[in-house]
C-alpha cells in the first residue's frame, strides 16, 4: 500500500514537472493570436489626385470605386490650375481616406508617396495538419490556412486558395508561444477581371 501510494505521488510529481501536451486546439489558438499570423494583406493603390472629376475617376478605377462603397474614401472635385484651358481652371479628383479607412489600417505608403496601403484580407486558419516534437523543448506544427477577403478585397480580388505554413512552438512560463513561423507564405492578390 505505501508501495502504491508512492508510486502515484511519483507519478503525479513527474506530470506536473513536465510541459503539457499540445492539443490541435491548442495550436490552432495559439497560432490563430499571434501577431504574424494576424497581420492583414495589404494592397497598393495608386494615387491620391486624378486629372478628373471624381465621377469619371470612380467610373474607371475599380480601387478607387471599392474604396468609395467600403466607407474608406472621401472624395472631392477641386479646381486644377495645372491644367487650365483658356484661362479656366481644370477639375481634378482628390481623394482622402476617411477615418474609417484609417481605423481599417489603411495609410499612406511613405515609400512612395503616391499610393496608400488598403488591408484586404486577414489569414484564417484551416486546419492544423500535423503535430511534431522535437528532443529540444520545440515543437512544429503544420497546418493551412486561407485568405479571407475584407469589404475592399472582396470587390476588388478574387478568393485565394489554401495555403501551407509551419511553425514552431515552445512552452514558456506555462503556456505555448510562437517562437517563429519557418512557412508564412506573404499576401499575392489576384485582382478580378
Amino acid at each position: 500500500m505505501i508501495r502504491m501510494a508512492l508510486l502515484v505521488a511519483a507519478g503525479l510529481a513527474l506530470t506536473g514537472c513536465s510541459k503539457p501536451l499540445l492539443t490541435q486546439e491548442t495550436a490552432a489558438r495559439v497560432i490563430r493570436a499571434s501577431a504574424r499570423f494576424r497581420e492583414p494583406g495589404f494592397v497598393g493603390v495608386a494615387g491620391q489626385e486624378a486629372a478628373s472629376d471624381c465621377k469619371t475617376k470612380i467610373a474607371e478605377d475599380a480601387d478607387w470605386r471599392a474604396l468609395a462603397r467600403t466607407g474608406w474614401l472621401e472624395l472631392r472635385d477641386q479646381d486644377d490650375y495645372d491644367h487650365a484651358n483658356e484661362g479656366r481652371p481644370g477639375v481634378k479628383c482628390v481623394g482622402i481616406l476617411s477615418g474609417d479607412g484609417l481605423r481599417a489600417g489603411a495609410t499612406l505608403n511613405t515609400s512612395t508617396y503616391d499610393q496608400w496601403r488598403i488591408p484586404a484580407a486577414t489569414r484564417g486558419l484551416v486546419a492544423i495538419r500535423s503535430i511534431t516534437s522535437a528532443g529540444n523543448g520545440l515543437t512544429t506544427v503544420r497546418f493551412t490556412y486561407r485568405w479571407q477577403l475584407n469589404a475592399f478585397g472582396g470587390q476588388t480580388l478574387q478568393p485565394g486558395h489554401e495555403s501551407a505554413g509551419a511553425a514552431v512552438l515552445r512552452h514558456l512560463d506555462g503556456s505555448w508561444q510562437v517562437t517563429e513561423f519557418t512557412s508564412l507564405p506573404d499576401f499575392s492578390p489576384v485582382r478580378q477581371p
